[in-house]
């Protein structure tokens, strides 16, 4: 708040800053999708007017985006986005799926009502967009926030604020794997199918249940990606989604 002589003043928003944001928030998303290719280099001429912004606010946006792991920054050549691979993925889907089940099995655990309608209204959205398996009717924004609103319901009942945050953290990690292997697996899984028997194992209080659908639905969604991954890493090179 500023003060002139006596008079309050009403702090303006800075024009600058929210284009940083909204150039950050928009770049972040086209890492996560894939949209931006892993390992490739970037240029920021480019990005700049393909976002209408600065390459100031490129840059800025770039450097908040390396202390994701998001993106690399190598001296002498600029920014490059973090290439995935099979030790990643491996790791990563080993990592999320402890952290996700301990996460759902206390979540089951403290769940209330509140909890319950939750979780039953995120997987109604969820239900009704159109997903991976629709083919042409494939509604990619729409599905991928329904996906995370409904994932982020089961666990939202965890008390553990450092799982939670180490949940997230992982799950948005797995995002740009979670891209690639929608576009190789669409249509050869049920996953509507899938996210029922979450949601009735949740919803009949059966962590075990709940907690070993959790693992296997992760499981899956990483295993057909991390054979395509060990291909494409014999051949030096990255998939695309």
């Amino acid at each position: 708040m500023n003060f002139q002589k006596g008079a309050f003043v009403m702090p303006v928003d800075n024009p600058a800053k929210s284009l940083t944001q909204a150039t950050y928030e928009r770049l972040r998303k086209d890492v996560l999708s894939c949209a931006l290719a892993p390992g490739s280099r970037v240029n920021v001429k480019e990005l700049a007017e393909a976002y209408e912004a600065s390459g100031g606010a490129v840059r800025e946006a770039l450097s908040r985006l390396t202390s994701e792991d998001l993106v690399l920054s190598e001296p002498q050549k600029g920014f490059r986005i973090a290439p995935i691979s099979f030790a990643d993925l491996r790791d990563l889907t080993l990592a999320r799926i402890e952290i996700e089940g301990m996460c759902l099995r206390q979540s089951i655990e403290n769940g209330d009502v509140s909890w319950e309608a939750r979780l039953v209204s995120a997987y109604h959205s969820l239900s009704r967009a159109p997903g991976p398996e629709s083919g042409e009717n494939y509604e990619e924004i729409q599905w991928n926030s329904a996906h995370s609103t409904f994932h982020e319901a089961l666990v939202s009942a965890c008390p553990n604020s450092w799982l939670s945050r180490l949940r997230k953290m992982m799950f948005e990690q797995n995002s740009r794997y979670r891209a690639l292997s929608v576009s190789i697996t669409a249509g050869d899984r049920d996953l509507t199918s899938e996210h029922r028997q979450l949601l009735d194992a949740a919803l009949a209080r059966d962590a075990d249940v709940a907690v070993a659908l959790i693992g296997e639905h992760i499981r899956q969604t990483s295993a057909v990606l991390m054979r395509e991954l060990q291909s494409f890493e014999a051949l030096g090179e990255q998939p695309r989604a």
